[in-house]
């Protein structure tokens, strides 16, 4: 617990960019903030977890709640590796950023939702300043990388014909 506080805290205080990136180019700054919603996330299920105990299995929402974290944690991480072990072509960087965005933006709203929602109120102040302690940092992606990876995905094209090479049509 001590160490998701502190791991928590840091990535929070510095939106995850001393985190060491495993890999360099333009998807770093989003295997960064990867790094901070998992340590968010692992904060908040143990603090959930140990004030609420068993109880939590009654609170749907709540355990639904952490389970749209980790869904998107995994989407996100998906993402990232189908962009890195692919060569990260530039030509898809519009697709991954706008996919990152969004699933960064939803973890965002799930913690959000968790916390303002938690019955010991104390506890989720204090988790609400350890997971966001600058504020609320993601966006919903803005009107023009919806129709960049929009444009992408219309057009017929050597993207598109990636994304769909193993559809049956």
């Amino acid at each position: 617990l001590i160490t998701n506080i502190a791991r928590s805290l840091w990535l929070g205080l510095t939106h995850g960019r001393f985190s060491k990136p495993t890999v360099k180019g333009a998807a770093r700054k989003y295997f960064q903030q990867l790094n901070w919603m998992s340590a968010a996330f692992a904060l908040a299920a143990d603090a959930t977890l140990m004030t609420m105990g068993g109880a939590l299995k009654r609170k749907e929402r709540l355990s639904a709640r952490l389970g749209d974290v980790l869904s998107e944690l995994y989407i996100a991480s998906a993402t990232y590796k189908h962009f890195y072990d692919h060569g990260e072509r530039e030509r898809e960087l519009p697709l991954m950023q706008w996919a990152m965005e969004d699933s960064l933006f939803s973890m965002q709203e799930a913690l959000r939702g968790l916390l303002s929602n938690m019955p010991i109120r104390p506890v989720a102040w204090i988790l609400r300043v350890l997971v966001f302690p600058t504020g609320l940092a993601f966006h919903k992606p803005s009107d023009s990388r919806d129709r960049a990876a929009a444009r992408l995905l219309l057009q017929p094209g050597p993207v598109r014909d990636h994304l769909t090479q193993h559809i049956y049509i």
